[in-house]
């Protein structure tokens, strides 16, 4: 697999904080979200960095992550050779990012950076923090439904109940690092991630946060085609879970 990575980072040190963006077709949303995230993160911590995976958009999304690779020296971009898909994407990020804790987001902003400031207290006491999405009133009731069905299903598989695993989550790194993930479907990376975290007794913490809706581009999320790959990537896990 050949990914072009594109950036000018000169931070020398790990960074304390790596800020995954996957973004297809987002020319609307991508700056403002790079650059108020940069805004935010700096605040906060002294080394970050922001990786952006470009999942070969059609737009002009992959022309601004370049300048603003080129502008800011925390911002690194992956270029994705075909359309994968927002799971092996976001697997991309992961397997990219270095800092002592891993966060991803939209590029469309679905979670206010700004809100960390609630999060990073939870640490280092816990290995994961679950943001749970506290409002889902611009859902349609087609993708509250499917999200509803997930939750159900996931509990009566593998006996683990939790309010939200497809939104926002933060890591801290040796568990990315230590839990390698074979799902590719953009609904169960990380139920699958958590899932195996949550068995092997690491410590996770849920909290309880807005959820924003996009303002610009289309949503890619809720298709059921990516629905029926995230149902064969959870039978599939099934499978390996009930023989450990």
């Amino acid at each position: 697999m050949i990914i072009k990575i594109k950036n000018n980072f000169k931070i020398n040190k790990t960074p304390q904080f790596s800020l995954i963006l996957t973004c297809f077709n987002e020319e609307d949303n991508l700056k403002k979200t790079v650059e108020e995230s940069l805004r935010v993160l700096g605040k906060f911590f002294k080394r970050f960095e922001i990786i952006i995976v470009e999942d070969k958009s059609k737009d002009r999304s992959l022309q601004i992550a370049e300048s603003l690779a080129k502008k800011y020296q925390e911002v690194t971009v992956i270029e994705n050779p075909i359309n994968f898909g927002q799971g092996i994407s976001l697997l991309i990020g992961l397997e990219a990012a270095k800092g002592d804790l891993i966060m991803h987001n939209g590029a469309d902003r679905p979670f206010n950076i700004a809100d960390l400031r609630k999060i990073l207290p939870l640490f280092p006491e816990n290995d994961i923090v679950i943001v749970v999405r506290s409002n889902r009133s611009a859902y349609s009731f087609w993708r509250k439904l499917s999200s509803w069905g997930n939750n159900l299903l996931r509990w009566l598989l593998f006996g683990f109940h939790f309010s939200d695993l497809n939104f926002v989550q933060v890591y801290k790194k040796n568990v990315i690092k230590n839990n390698p993930i074979v799902s590719r479907s953009a609904a169960f990376v990380t139920q699958e991630l958590i899932l195996n975290a949550k068995q092997k007794g690491y410590k996770i913490a849920e909290i309880r946060l807005p959820y924003y809706r996009r303002t610009g581009g289309i949503s890619q999320h809720g298709k059921k085609r990516d629905i029926l790959w995230a149902l064969i990537d959870m039978f599939n896990f099934w499978l390996e879970f009930r023989n450990k």
